[in-house]
């Protein structure tokens, strides 16, 4: 037997898709006039050519993976990543290329994915083993433990068309991960469960790796790539960026291109004001290791940093910087000034860097923006809305309250006792 569980050699995935004629209801103006130019063809026994254009969604993408290997695949969103893994699952045919895996795969790549939503979940159970070439014998010894796993011994006999979300990833994982593949497929869809289902899913799926399997594992959350997996890839637009290598390596070549991308977002977030003697060129948020942080994490240290350019030459004094931290709906959360701790700046340079250290972020898990505010001597010269849109994951026991608890925004530390 060959030294690896899995290779891809050059795997590739092409689409053809309609060009795009124009936004709102210029773009269903086009897809009116030709539905009406097909059925005319149509009557006419003529054929109707539709014009496409090929849309690669992976191209050339080529890595080998051993036995016990937990391979992390990163990258933002249309990346690629999950084509991979569905060309991998079986899910789609590649267009080019070929992948080469030894041995069973399972697959948890989407919520339902592989359920037949009409049987139960006991029936389900059955028909999944029985795709991956698992024995009706070989189920029945596991099952009380994928039952046991997932939590919905209740709902067994029931439809699974009746179970939430959250239920059909439990069982869905449960499945994939007791039924022993050799190679285990795993998209961001363990998001959907709760922290504690979570928990045991890593933990079932570090099970698995030393047991043997290899695994692929998607997330936008790089703190939990780099606490389970042994290696990664970095994919952008269907192209590999970041060759197969150590995980460090591979988190700091994609939040480096992240940081790239604020930058030239920053441009289309600015708000025009008029022309100051100081201007915003860079702001990253990093962790105690110097990092770019592309998801906070409650309870976490970190290090908001806002580069600048003097317009003029330097000093300049009474500056003063604020970091707003607001709600997608734009409520403000919380807001940083210098002005309040160490009053006015004096920017000595023409180019330099202003930190904002935080020891703890008391700040509970959700969806989070942070806007930009540079003022001198009482004048707004600049300001970035937006500078970052992200995400505030739970901290352990700093936030260990469910995400359906009406829990508000700010953690205060406590200290509670009963005499």
């Amino acid at each position: 037997m060959a030294d690896f569980i899995l290779r891809t050699e050059n795997l590739s995935k092409r689409y053809r898709i309609l060009p795009t004629a124009g936004r709102g209801w210029r773009g269903n103006q086009r897809v009116l006039v030709d539905d009406i130019a097909r059925i005319a063809n149509r009557i006419r026994g003529r054929e109707f050519t539709e014009k496409r254009i090929s849309f690669w969604a992976l191209k050339d993408v080529s890595f080998e993976a051993k036995s016990g290997d937990v391979i992390g695949v990163i990258g933002r969103n249309g990346a690629g990543k999950s084509t991979l893994l569905k060309l991998l699952g079986r899910v789609t045919e590649p267009t080019a290329g070929r992948a080469i895996i030894y041995g069973r795969v399972g697959s948890l790549l989407e919520v339902g994915t592989g359920f037949h939503s009409e049987l139960t979940g006991r029936e389900n159970i059955f028909i999944s083993g029985a795709i991956i070439g698992m024995s009706r014998a070989e189920i029945k010894r596991k099952f009380d433990e994928i039952v046991a796993f997932s939590g919905v011994e209740e709902f067994l006999d029931t439809p699974v068309k009746r179970y939430s979300s959250g239920m059909e990833v439990r069982l869905a994982f449960s499945i994939a991960a007791h039924l022993q593949p050799q190679v285990l497929l795993v998209d961001e869809v363990l998001a959907v469960g709760d922290a504690s289902f979570q928990q045991k899913s890593l933990q079932k799926i570090k099970q698995v790796s030393e047991n043997g399997g290899t695994i692929l594992f998607i997330s936008h959350n790089m703190s939990t790539i780099a606490s389970l997996c042994n290696q990664a890839i970095v994919l952008d637009q269907g192209k590999v960026v970041f060759e197969l290598g150590p995980v460090t390596d591979a988190i700091n070549s994609y939040l480096s291109g992240v940081a790239k991308r604020q930058l030239a977002q920053l441009e289309e977030t600015r708000q025009e004001e008029e022309p100051g003697p100081i201007k915003i060129s860079a702001f990253s948020i990093r962790g105690p290791d110097g990092t770019f942080l592309e998801t906070l994490t409650s309870g976490a240290p970190m290090d908001l940093q806002l580069d600048y350019k003097l317009q003029g030459p330097a000093p300049i004094k009474d500056v003063n910087v604020s970091i707003l931290i607001k709600t997608l709906k734009g409520e403000v959360i919380a807001s940083l000034d210098n002005q309040a701790t160490i009053g006015p700046l004096t920017l000595s340079n023409r180019e330099g860097r202003i930190n904002c250290h935080i020891d703890k972020l008391p700040l509970t898990s959700g969806n989070i923006c942070i806007s930009l505010l540079v003022e001198q001597t009482g004048r707004l010269v600049d300001r970035i809305e937006d500078a970052f849109i992200g995400d505030i994951d739970r901290g352990g026991v700093y936030d260990r309250r469910k995400s359906s608890d009406n829990r508000g925004w700010v953690l205060i530390d406590q200290d509670w006792s009963v005499r």
